[in-house]
């Protein structure tokens, strides 16, 4: 993991996105597009010098043909690139590396407003080839943070004034584990899933505010909860309610904010047989979140949902 410092204004935006999939044929690039339109333009209020941006990592696919789900189809190979005993012929670096660079351009119009790259499942399967997130970044020029580098699987981000005075701590993780339900009716299953989303931090860092993590390709966010409370104050017995405000040292898990980032990576197309069919993915949910900062204050954090369809 890393530490990130990262000076703001009281009042900004923060988009919390991956999961862009860069390589596959499934990766949808009118929501990435959406995405980038609206960091670029004035959203709730704010101008867009002040919507800044997590990428919580898989921006690209880099599957090999040693990974079980490989698919020709959706790596872009062709069939003359598998030689008689089933390997690819003179295997490619460069193949990962084109998409690693596709990646960079694919954020150079938000680069400086890019807070980190978080190193996806992804990423880390072609190691041998080099940290790829880290890379992207380094290619990106993003501005180093106070300790650490970019580009590793999480990262707790300190987001301070100017004046460097502690706003909040924010722990990004690329993803942990799956999140899932079976439970009826569906409003007992999201709510199941946003309890799954809330238990996978409940034990990591207790000093954050928010928490948010990619990977899943589920959009979900978890507000705090204000929880009612009776107590005795001046010889009487008054009702209270627990503060979601807090920001600095243990906080509450019910008091913290949770977001699971959503996707740009869709589930099914026609004529394409992917390893998320053959595994019987639910389907991806095109999007992410936004959350607003307001007077140093996370006030809400919104859902974006895109794309009804690869075909959009």
């Amino acid at each position: 993991m890393q530490i990130i410092r990262f000076k703001v204004p009281r009042n900004f935006n923060l988009f919390l996105f991956g999961d862009k999939h860069t390589g596959s044929i499934l990766s949808h690039q009118k929501s990435w597009n959406k995405l980038l339109d609206m960091m670029e333009s004035e959203y709730s209020g704010i101008p867009p010098r002040h919507n800044y941006g997590v990428d919580h990592g898989d921006c690209i696919e880099a599957i090999d043909v040693q990974d079980k789900r490989f698919d020709i189809a959706t790596i872009g190979l062709n069939n003359e690139d598998i030689d008689d005993d089933g390997k690819l012929r003179n295997y490619r670096a460069s193949q990962i590396l084109a998409q690693a660079q596709q990646a960079v351009i694919e954020r150079n119009p938000i680069r400086t407003r890019l807070v980190t790259i978080l190193k996806g499942n992804h990423e880390h399967k072609v190691l041998r080839f080099g940290n790829m997130a880290e890379d992207i970044c380094d290619r990106l020029k993003l501005k180093p943070p106070v300790r650490g580098k970019h580009g590793n699987t999480s990262a707790v981000i300190e987001y301070v004034t100017y004046a460097d005075k502690l706003l909040f701590k924010h722990y990004a993780h690329h993803g942990i584990g799956g999140i899932k339900s079976i439970a009826h009716p569906a409003k007992r299953r999201i709510s199941n899933r946003r309890v799954s989303l809330m238990q996978k931090f409940d034990n990591k860092f207790g000093d954050v505010l928010l928490n948010s993590m990619g990977h899943t390709h589920q959009l979900i966010v978890a507000d705090p909860d204000s929880i009612p409370y009776m107590a005795t104050e001046d010889g009487k017995t008054t009702m209270k309610y627990t503060s979601p405000r807090k920001t600095t040292g243990y906080i509450e898990p019910n008091h913290r904010w949770y977001v699971n980032t959503g996707s740009f990576r869709t589930t099914l197309a026609i004529g394409i047989d992917d390893y998320a069919e053959r595994a019987g993915y639910d389907p991806a949910v095109l999007g992410f979140a936004v959350a607003k900062i307001r007077d140093g204050v996370i006030v809400k954090i919104k859902e974006e949902r895109l794309g009804e369809s690869h075909d959009e």
